[in-house]
């Protein structure tokens, strides 16, 4: 039991019970606190390590009362390699350029965002154009200080990017954003494999994937990043995705709708 992980998560409120984004039949609720200043750069280790994620300037938790179906997902870098299918994903994009800058809100970023969202997420974050740029920055840019950019271009084409905030030895993958159209090349999946290599390359230890909900229709896809650690939310270990999933799977089912008792952490 990671004594100073329990202290620390009693330390934090949590929010009243809401419905649940990713499960509407459930009750949900976050640990979480704004920061007008972004932490330094062990403290943003400490922040992830612990399962916390950001947006804009809101760092949180999932700190439900009787589902821990939201599953803190990290690949350790020195053990990432490049799988054959993998391999095959590369070459379907080489004519793809990454290149990586500082974080910037943009007309052509935010055209692309739009289109984004009113394919693969329709009213979910905005009904307007004008909405949908109002969340983008609030969501991307705002706390944004400790992050960097790994875009996508063909012929100059902006076709994605990945934001990613950086700590001391952890990159935490923020928000993607792809060209619907493009959807044979598998974009989404290709921002995380070039922004892996590129973390490995520039020396982090770690790349924190979020949340990964087993069995979700949209969140499962997390799954597929291997080898992986799973954060133990009772303890603050993180283990071997497949002993933990061994474990949880068959104590809370596929999809976690089995009751878990109250977490320790939860006031």
């Amino acid at each position: 039991m990671n004594a100073g992980y329990l202290r620390f998560l009693e330390s934090i409120p949590s929010s009243p019970p809401g419905e649940c984004s990713y499960y509407p039949d459930r009750i949900s609720k976050v640990k979480g606190f704004l920061s007008k200043k972004p932490p330094n750069l062990s403290a943003l280790d400490f922040l992830l390590a612990s399962g916390f994620r950001r947006s804009g300037e809101l760092f949180y938790r999932t700190a439900c009362d009787s589902c821990i179906h939201c599953l803190s997902y990290r690949i350790p870098l020195h053990q990432f390699t490049i799988s054959k299918s993998l391999k095959r994903l590369g070459k379907r994009n080489v004519d793809l350029i990454p290149s990586v800058h500082s974080p910037e809100m943009t007309p052509e970023k935010a055209e692309l965002y739009v289109k984004y969202q009113n394919a693969r997420h329709p009213g979910s974050y905005g009904n307007t154009d004008s909405e949908l740029q109002e969340t983008m920055f609030g969501q991307m840019y705002l706390g944004s200080e400790n992050s960097v950019e790994l875009q996508i271009r063909k012929e100059g084409r902006l076709l994605g990017w990945i934001l990613l905030d950086c700590g001391e030895v952890a990159v935490s993958a923020v928000y993607s954003v792809f060209d619907s159209e493009f959807h044979t090349r598998s974009l989404g999946k290709f921002l995380i494999l070039a922004s892996l290599l590129w973390a490995k390359e520039k020396g982090f230890l770690e790349y924190h994937l979020g949340l990964f909900l087993p069995g979700h229709p949209k969140m499962d896809y997390k799954g597929f990043w291997k080898p992986a650690e799973i954060l133990d939310q009772r303890t603050g270990n993180w283990i071997e995705s497949r002993k933990f999933l061994a474990d949880y799977l068959e104590k809370a089912g596929q999809d976690g709708s089995r009751s878990e008792p109250k977490s320790p952490y939860d006031t």
